[in-house]
């Protein structure tokens, strides 16, 4: 698509150092890099897509990620005495298995999710 009109203005150019985890955009945040402006647009590197092309559409289109910490406590042990320990390796299998059936049997399978 060819735009025929251009508006003056001022466009930003920003790079966010860190976008793989969750440190870059605060300190982007924090030193005001996205201060006053009226809209954005997020890219990303994609090698599927030709050079010199840009690729787009409306809506959220790559994946963003949340992190929590969890700690699993438990008393290993020996296998001949296994109702002795509270397992933690077993309580970890359960929480993952858990985890990911929260996105396989309550979200909608057109709905983008990922669990790991």
């Amino acid at each position: 698509m060819l735009l025929k009109s251009f508006h003056k203005g001022t466009v930003k150019l920003v790079f966010q150092p860190g976008e793989e985890s969750y440190g870059g955009a605060y300190h982007m945040l924090k030193e005001g890099a996205l201060d006053n402006f009226q809209g954005i647009f997020g890219l990303h590197v994609a090698p599927e897509i030709p050079v010199g092309t840009v690729d787009s559409r409306p809506g959220p289109m790559l994946a963003a990620s949340g992190r929590f910490i969890a700690t699993i406590k438990g008393k290993g042990g020996h296998a001949a005495r296994p109702q002795d320990t509270r397992d933690p390796v077993v309580a970890a299998s359960f929480a993952i298995l858990a985890l990911q059936q929260i996105v396989s049997r309550e979200t909608d399978p057109l709905d983008a999710r990922v669990t790991f």
